[in-house]
């Protein structure tokens, strides 16, 4: 795999549109005033993208907060292991292991 493909394979969506806002802007510079109106155009409707991504990512989050509060001690488990597996990044690895260590300490007073 080319290296820029790898590299682009880890970036998050939010990180693919900030790239391509910053992209837009070094566009801008050059452009024409037709062009540049277009290239503004473009940024709204790509910032207003970003805040309805991330406004559907904190509900699904809520919702999958709420469903994890009522699950059998099973499926919660399973969840976690599915949550352990799904990450791309050693840092993630890290963040997790603390928040385990973290709640084992909780658990157990």
């Amino acid at each position: 795999m080319p290296a820029a493909t790898a590299k682009s394979a880890d970036k998050a969506p939010m990180d693919h549109l900030q790239d391509a806002l910053e992209d837009l802007d070094k566009a801008r510079e050059q452009a024409t005033d037709e062009v540049s109106g277009k290239i503004d155009s473009a940024r709204d409707r790509i910032n207003e993208a970003r805040e309805d991504m991330s406004g559907r990512g904190h509900d699904q989050l809520a919702e999958w907060r709420e469903q994890l509060e009522t699950a059998a001690d099973g499926a919660l488990e399973e969840l976690g292991r599915w949550a352990i597996r799904a990450q791309r990044k050693p840092e993630a690895l890290d963040e997790l292991s603390k928040e385990i260590t973290k709640r084992e300490a909780e658990v157990s007073t």
